[in-house]
């Protein structure tokens, strides 16, 4: 990977866990980039660089240090900002305007609010009446605001997929689909939880769910890793994804599986066993007639297990994201 050097003596686990913010984003689309082979990461940038708003939001917002390196530093940090790229146009600040935001931003394409309740009494009150889209298959808009993260991750392969569609098309939709590989692998993004009073409508994946120092518990799982780091140091974390045999070996079965549906369906089994566990949904429980929730403690093995699913997952998403560009951009 270019200029990373002495990787045997950084120890991934040691540096930091491994979540779903913008440089988690960019440590799984360069632990992707990595393992993807010359003419898939070729055809892949081609891509990018077709991109319609490549010199606002690529090519102008380059590190230094990158754009005055070879072409293989610079296309190996715009695959990376790619991965980043659907949330960067969330909001109109610097280099993306507010017209970048209407005509590019999809909230809803980030989630799946399959749902999680307090007890089987909750779960038959709910009965099937949920207010969320938990459809599966695409619509026939391939640009329908209200897609789910499984729909719009299969709306925007079959863009991708389809050679004949616009370039600069397909290019918006390869940053999806780097962006949602990366976001189908955090447990709360596959989930919320319903309950009969406070969460009627659901708790936003964690988003409604507060822990210490003003925390969401979503934001929580979101930022293991840690949010300032310099792309350099990025480059040399998601180098320690491979690197790290145990990491590298669950990476390498994963690959196989390049179906977004079971992506989900993993997410969600594991927020059932370590994102929304048994006391968090005691203490959720308790406060349940109460005006105000306020915050959960998190214990320090609920912390400990985070960390250890949360470098797992990324070491899928990249294997995985690698095996599936190769299999759409053939």
């Amino acid at each position: 990977m270019g200029c990373v050097c002495s990787l045997g003596l950084l120890n991934f686990a040691s540096l930091t866990a491994v979540a779903w913010n913008s440089p988690g984003h960019m440590i799984v689309a360069l632990a992707a980039y990595d393992q993807m082979d010359a003419p898939t990461r070729a055809k892949a940038i081609d891509l990018i660089r077709a991109h319609p708003r490549f010199h606002e939001h690529f090519q102008s917002i380059m590190p230094h240090a990158v754009s005055r390196g070879d072409v293989s530093e610079q296309d190996q940090w715009l695959f990376a900002q790619a991965a980043t790229w659907p949330d960067l146009v969330r909001e109109a600040k610097g280099a993306v305007t507010r017209q970048d935001v209407k005509k590019y931003s999809r909230p809803w394409w980030h989630f799946i609010d399959e749902p999680i309740f307090l007890n089987d009494q909750e779960r038959r009150e709910f009965d099937h009446h949920l207010p969320v889209n938990l459809r599966r298959e695409p619509p026939h808009d391939t640009d329908d605001a209200n897609m789910n993260i499984i729909q719009a991750f299969k709306n925007s392969s079959n863009i991708v997929r389809d050679a004949s569609a616009p370039k600069e098309k397909r290019a918006v939709h390869l940053c999806w689909i780097l962006h949602l590989a990366g976001d189908a692998h955090q447990p709360l993004h596959a989930c919320a939880l319903f309950t009969a009073h406070r969460f009627r409508g659901g708790d936003h994946g964690g988003n409604y769910l507060q822990i210490e120092h003003d925390w969401k518990l979503h934001a929580f799982w979101d930022d293991q890793i840690a949010t300032e780091e310099s792309y350099e140091t990025l480059r040399i974390l998601a180098a320690n994804v491979e690197h790290n045999r145990k990491l590298a070996d669950d990476g390498r079965r994963a690959a196989s599986n390049v179906d977004i549906d079971k992506w989900i369906d993993e997410s969600y089994d594991l927020a059932q066993r370590y994102t929304y566990t048994k006391e968090v949904l005691q203490k959720v429980a308790a406060r349940e007639d109460h005006a105000h929730l306020g915050p959960l403690d998190l214990s320090a093995n609920y912390k400990s297990q985070a960390e250890a699913v949360a470098e797992r997952r990324a070491a899928e998403a990249g294997s995985r994201l690698a095996a599936i560009l190769k299999e759409l951009l053939q």
